[in-house]
């Protein structure tokens, strides 16, 4: 039996995401928390195949942790990872956004529903398709290789989501911080089950 471990880890912190959207659907990420990215590499295994999304928080994250790691690391970049494109409402303070959000379906634990479309992006649906076709990749590569995915919180929730056979507005229900990691494990074998587990989800290395 092959069993493959995945690290989905959540870029750093973006400066003044707690006061509004982003500015930008590129924003650099903040990589002073140098003791959390130093527990979180200690965390990772020498050598895996990684994959970040090309969003710069993303790739920044993924250098720091390279950084950290004893050998060199060789990274890609797919786009199937980036983060939701919320188009025209990125800078937005959250009283505007509500403004343009509050007679549109609710949903407890997300901004938008996965339905929703922002004017000029993308729903969390078309990111979930767009996930859904990358894991159907790497489940057809047969190697043990750990694969460590350096992502975005949409991104990462879609992933589980997927695993757990779980519909998208109930995967847009996970928390997942910056810097957290993710712990999943796949088996070749389909016996009862299912070939996923789930092994940590959203844990954190602060203070």
């Amino acid at each position: 039996m092959m069993i493959r471990d995945w690290y989905l880890i959540r870029h750093a912190p973006v400066l003044g995401a707690q006061e509004k959207l982003y500015r930008s659907g590129d924003e650099p990420a903040d990589l002073s928390q140098t003791a959390v990215l130093d527990r979180l590499a200690a965390q990772l295994p020498e050598q895996g195949q990684w994959v970040t999304s090309p969003l710069l928080r993303a790739i920044m994250t993924a250098r720091a942790l390279g950084d950290r790691m004893p050998d060199t690391v060789k990274m890609r970049e797919d786009a199937r990872l980036e983060e939701q494109d919320f188009g025209d409402w990125f800078g937005l303070s959250f009283d505007e956004l509500w403004q343009k959000i509050k007679d549109l379906p609710p949903h407890n634990w997300s901004l938008l529903a996965a339905e929703t479309t922002p004017a000029g992006g993308e729903s969390f649906m078309a990111v979930w398709q767009r996930v859904g076709d990358f894991l159907a990749e790497q489940e057809d590569v047969e190697k043990e290789t750990p694969q460590i995915i350096i992502s975005h919180a949409g991104v990462i929730r879609a992933i589980v989501g997927h695993i757990l056979d779980m519909t998208p507005d109930q995967a847009l229900s996970f928390g997942c911080d910056p810097l957290s990691l993710t712990h999943l494990q796949y088996s070749d074998q389909a016996h009862a089950g299912g070939q996923w587990r789930l092994v940590v989800l959203n844990q954190n290395f602060g203070e």
